[in-house]
């Protein structure tokens, strides 16, 4: 059943199934302002309503559907159609079982679609932001196979995947954030209400105070009387960035090509990159997507600029006939290793599985890698802290100091 989008400037989305003028069922969604509006402009079309009902598409445009939510109801899902439980009856199980009100809300919004004769994948579009392409693409591989249990077992699979690698990095820097956060905060005590104190001892001194003294009290003098227009100007410059690099694809280029000239951090991303990469192209092969397709899909994993571009390259290659090994050999920012690996699953026409094993490989050498940075950035940190602590210490005493030897 072909599924088709129909939006105006509209405050409501129906999903409707009909019959066009061939003859052929179709279902899709469509934007009007009332239900009688979103039946006339399908009539315009030329289109038999056999059903039509108002979506929840506030649920579409959820900020509070997170990574977690997604795996979560993937994972329920899975589940219940593994004991044998059919989609539309499992769909109602999560809507009232899920203790996410998110999840429950979605679900029934989706059984609603699916007892009306649309596909799961179809009525995934109402939530393309939380359902990615991707995710949608593979559950219409799923249902065009009737394999839909294995993909949801890959796609959980992905989805704990990337929420390893989203935990393990927060991890490692989670106590290098917090050893710098206290920092800055006693920096900011003593800039405030401690250097201010000796500052009014030493101006009875009568003497030239240290320069680095001196510079720390008008450090202090300066944050002081000034601090409600340093956090305005503070508050502006952060909003300004991050508007900047949601809108302007240009200071991300110039960011990403100097932080890839730091070989730990292009080691890093490669790394990363490669592992979601293999996961993806992998998965998409098993749910028997042809590789020119499923090099599309796996396409939408890099996030790394110039690594994208020459991945790019190397899916017009294979759509041209080259085999991925052949594509990927001018792609220099690709592992040689991965190469090599491609190339043997090529030969014994095991790709699918050959790209499971190097997501595996670099899985566990990101772990590696980010277990290494933890342990290195905590002794960095605390002598970073530790110094700086130091330097304002010795700043504010060093005239006392200087006082005492002239005595």
């Amino acid at each position: 059943m072909k599924f088709i989008e129909l939006f105006l400037m509209s405050n409501n989305t129906y999903a409707w199934i009909g019959i066009d003028h061939t003859g052929k069922k179709i279902a899709g969604k469509i934007g009007a302002n009332h239900k009688a509006d979103a039946q006339k402009l399908l009539l315009e079309k030329n289109i038999t309503l056999l059903s039509i009902h108002k979506t929840h598409a506030v649920f579409s445009h959820s900020k509070k559907f997170t990574q977690k939510h997604r795996l979560d109801f993937t994972q329920q899902l899975h589940l219940l159609l593994q004991a044998g439980i059919p989609l539309s009856d499992a769909l109602s199980l999560i809507a009232s079982t899920s203790p996410y009100h998110t999840i429950q809300k979605m679900a029934a919004s989706l059984r609603e679609s699916i007892i009306t004769g649309m596909s799961l994948s179809a009525a995934l579009h109402f939530f393309q932001h939380d359902f990615d392409s991707t995710y949608c693409q593979l559950i219409a591989a799923g249902e065009k196979s009737d394999e839909l249990e294995k993909v949801l077992a890959q796609l959980i699979e992905s989805q704990e995947q990337q929420l390893h690698f989203k935990n393990k990095i927060t991890k490692a820097l989670f106590y290098p954030a917090g050893v710098l956060g206290v920092a800055i905060l006693i920096t900011m005590g003593l800039l405030i209400f401690v250097i201010p104190q000796f500052s009014s001892i030493y101006a009875n001194f009568g003497a030239q105070l240290p320069s680095m003294t001196r510079l720390l009290i008008s450090i202090s003098g300066m944050i002081t009387h000034h601090a409600i227009t340093i956090l305005i100007a503070l508050a502006g410059l952060i909003s300004s960035i991050r508007l900047a690099s949601k809108k302007i694809t240009t200071p991300k280029k110039i960011l990403q090509h100097y932080l890839f000239l730091v070989p730990f951090y292009r080691s890093l991303v490669m790394t990363k990159q490669v592992s979601q990469w293999s996961q993806l192209l992998s998965i998409t092969l098993q749910s028997g997507i042809p590789l020119s397709d499923a090099l599309s899909i796996a396409h939408k994993a890099i996030l790394y600029l110039p690594l994208k571009n020459q991945m790019t390259a190397v899916n017009q290659d294979v759509i041209a006939g080259k085999t991925l090994y052949a594509s990927l050999d001018h792609c220099k920012h690709f592992p040689l290793r991965a190469k090599y690996l491609i190339s043997a699953g090529e030969n014994a026409d095991a790709l699918d599985i050959m790209m499971k094993k190097i997501a595996h490989i670099y899985k566990q050498k990101l772990d590696t890698t980010l277990d290494h940075l933890s342990k290195l950035l905590e002794p960095v940190m605390m002598i970073g802290v530790a110094s700086l602590i130091s330097t304002l210490i010795i700043a504010m005493y060093l005239p006392i100091f200087r006082m005492g030897s002239v005595i």
